[in-house]
C-alpha cells in the first residue's frame, strides 16, 4: 500500500535568502534545531543548504562573510506529495542526498523530507507502537 510523503514530512520548512550570509544560516539552524533549509530567491526555490555545508565552510577563515548562494546545493530533489515515502527514501540513497524538498502545486517548497524522517518512518514500520514525533 502506497504511503505519501506528504504524512512523513515536515510541512512549511523555515527557508532562507540566498544572499543571507552564512553566519545568519548557521545561528537560524541553531534556533530552529534544523538541519536543511531550502534556498529562496524572489520566492523560488533555487537550492538547498545543509549543517553539513556551514560546517565544511567554517573550516576556512572569515566563513561567516560567505553567502548561502556560495554553499549551497542548486536544483536539489523535488518530489510531489503523493509519491510514496519508501520511493523517496531510495531515491535519496541512490542520490546519496540527506534531504528532498516535497512541493506545493506551484513548485514551492511546501514540506521538507530529511534522512531523520526516513528512520523515523522505518523504524515506526518495524514497531507500530510507537508514536510519529
Amino acid at each position: 500500500m502506497s504511503k505519501p510523503i506528504r504524512d512523513f514530512m515536515t510541512p512549511m520548512p523555515h527557508t532562507i535568502g540566498k544572499e543571507i550570509k552564512v553566519g545568519k544560516t548557521k545561528a537560524m539552524m541553531a534556533e530552529h534545531n534544523c538541519h536543511h533549509l531550502p534556498v529562496l530567491n524572489g520566492g523560488h526555490l533555487v537550492g538547498i543548504v545543509s549543517d553539513t555545508d556551514v560546517r565544511t565552510l567554517k573550516k576556512i577563515a572569515d566563513s561567516d562573510s560567505f553567502k548561502v548562494e556560495d554553499i549551497m546545493t542548486e536544483d536539489p530533489e523535488v518530489v510531489s506529495p503523493q509519491k510514496d515515502v519508501f520511493q523517496v527514501a531510495m531515491l535519496m540513497h541512490q542520490k546519496r542526498i540527506g534531504s528532498v524538498i516535497v512541493s506545493a502545486s506551484d513548485e514551492s517548497p511546501w514540506g521538507i523530507f530529511t534522512a531523520t524522517d526516513a528512520l523515523k518512518y522505518l523504524t515506526q514500520e518495524k514497531n507500530p507502537s510507537l508514536k510519529r514525533v
